[in-house]
């Protein structure tokens, strides 16, 4: 009788046992092979290809336990299920037959019922494990695929807004130097937005970009050594020239005026001017006297420390859980889109550091970044 109830391989060196289950089996509507020892066992492997082994334990030239230890260490075979077939019920050999892989045991003499439960019970999980596995590939394939595809959408949509974006802030600039001496205060006011505007649509557009290569891996950095301090202060005043001194922007350098870390100052910067302007954005709303922005720098089991700290409004704790997700900004409903903090997050974990962020009334906002020092 051949069905497609599953494949068994009977390992066993004595006829009467191979004749009961052979009969047992086949009677059931499952396909047999025969082996008399573990060598024989492996070799069989070769040809056929079982759902299940069930295997005797107490065998001449090569016992169960030493097939089985074999079997599973041949990545083709190791997702056989093994299935003992013994008279001996002692704890230390369960333990050692599940040890080398072994999946059940079956005691000698055999209940018809419990036997055939068993081998329908595990055949049946084998299949379901493997069927499972087939989908998970399939499924990462076509998530690779889906990946790729997103990309590509990102890279064609990042290359059709610059487009659209150049002409826009080019127009606007020949307006405001051609038409200057004849603009009104509003209108000035107007052109300024649109060359703003642009300019934060591109400036987004290149984060995009840099932190997708970031994320694939594909950017390597060009490290060199430099200041931290250096590069701090710069960017501080940066920042500070954006906002036109609207929040003043409190750095303490020491200790840190020594010390120096490999970066690469095309990327590095960044880090500090999202995490500084964040901060700056989150007290701008505030009154003339609760705007401030402090940051501090320290040194800690091998390196270099900045902290940037802000008051106002502490940020939420389901908000604090996504503070470093993309797209997950804690001002959208003023424009932010959130790549700036992943943008630091990556680059500065790129760098050999990282950065982390606490809030709380009494504390106010605390961005931390950790970059080594040389």
């Amino acid at each position: 009788m051949s069905t497609d109830n599953g494949h068994v391989l009977v390992v066993d060196d004595t006829p009467k046992n191979i004749q009961v289950l052979g009969s047992m089996l086949r009677e059931a509507g499952y396909n047999i092979n025969v082996a008399t020892n573990g060598q024989q066992a492996i070799e069989a492997l070769g040809r056929v290809l079982p759902d299940l082994i069930l295997m005797d334990v107490i065998m001449p030239v090569m016992d169960g336990f030493e097939a089985c230890k074999r079997i599973k260490a041949m990545p083709e075979y190791a997702h056989i299920p093994i299935v003992f077939l013994t008279a001996k019920v002692e704890t230390e050999d369960l333990l050692k037959g599940f040890e080398l892989g072994a999946i059940d045991y079956v005691t000698k003499p055999f209940n018809t019922a419990e036997l055939l439960k068993r081998v329908d019970t595990h055949i049946t999980l084998s299949k379901l494990r493997s069927e499972l596995a087939e989908k998970v590939k399939q499924l990462t394939g076509a998530m690779g695929h889906i990946e790729q595809l997103h990309r590509e959408q990102d890279a064609f949509l990042r290359h059709e807004l610059n487009n659209v974006i150049g002409p826009i802030a080019g127009y606007a600039e020949m307006l405001r130097t051609q038409l200057s001496p004849s603009l009104t205060e509003k209108q000035t006011k107007w052109l300024g937005a649109i060359l703003n505007g642009s300019a934060s649509m591109k400036h987004m557009l290149d984060q995009m970009k840099k932190l997708q290569e970031f994320e694939r891996g594909a950017h390597t950095l060009k490290m060199m050594p430099v200041s931290l301090v250096g590069i701090v202060s710069d960017v501080v005043s940066d920042v500070a020239t954006f906002f036109r001194g609207a929040v003043p922007i409190f750095f303490t350098p020491d200790p840190c005026s020594t010390v120096r870390i490999q970066a690469d100052l095309a990327f590095l910067p960044g880090v500090f001017k999202n995490v500084i302007k964040n901060a700056v954005e989150h007290v701008l709303p505030l009154d003339d006297s609760l705007r401030r922005v402090e940051i501090f720098c320290g040194a800690r089991d091998g390196a270099a420390v900045i902290v940037v700290r802000n008051g106002g409004e502490p940020i939420l704790e389901h908000l604090l859980l996504t503070f470093f997700d993309k797209f997950n900004s804690t001002k959208a409903e003023s424009g932010g889109t959130g790549l700036g903090t992943s943008y630091a997050k990556l680059v500065a974990e790129a760098h050999g550091g990282g950065v982390w962020v606490s809030s709380s009334a009494q504390e106010g906002t605390r961005v931390t970044i950790s970059i080594p020092i040389i």
